[in-house]
């Protein structure tokens, strides 16, 4: 009775905390796949239901800001939507140390063109920094660089 008391105790801790990576997890795939959105709908409640005001991106050399991305999303609204996206990642490993998480993942955007329905895919191997304010995670920097074949 004392060993299978003994146990238990010792596996509870780990148990909690495979529970919290796996809630972490789930919390920071949904973050991903949110923010992305942005791409998709040209809508910046996904930029800033997702990211840390000080967030940054790395994307092919470049460094695009909020505001960067705000620009980017109005010039885009202006225009008429030619293509359709959607996307997928493949999430490769994750890291969690109390309120900051790094992860890695392929993106795949899907493209289809809304007046002929030509296909594309567009490919990057990604990295993203999360931290976690107020029990929710946030992106705070993403590095991007595409895969070409």
């Amino acid at each position: 009775m004392k060993k299978l008391l003994l146990s238990l105790l010792l596996f509870a801790p780990v148990s909690a905390f495979a529970q919290d990576l796996a809630k972490d997890t789930v919390a920071i795939k949904n973050v991903i796949a949110d923010f992305f959105e942005l791409f998709s709908q040209d809508d910046l409640k996904y930029m800033e239901r997702n990211c840390t005001p000080e967030f940054e991106l790395y994307e092919v050399g470049k460094l695009w800001t909020i505001d960067t991305l705000r620009n980017f999303v109005s010039k885009r609204q202006t225009q008429k939507r030619i293509w359709a996206r959607t996307n997928e990642f493949r999430f490769i490993k994750f890291t969690v140390k109390k309120d900051i998480a790094w992860i890695g993942y392929y993106n795949n955007a899907y493209l289809t063109n809304t007046a002929t329905n030509e296909k594309r895919t567009v490919r990057w191997l990604e990295s993203a920094i999360l931290v976690r304010k107020d029990r929710e995670w946030w992106l705070t920097q993403m590095h991007s660089t595409p895969i070409t074949k």
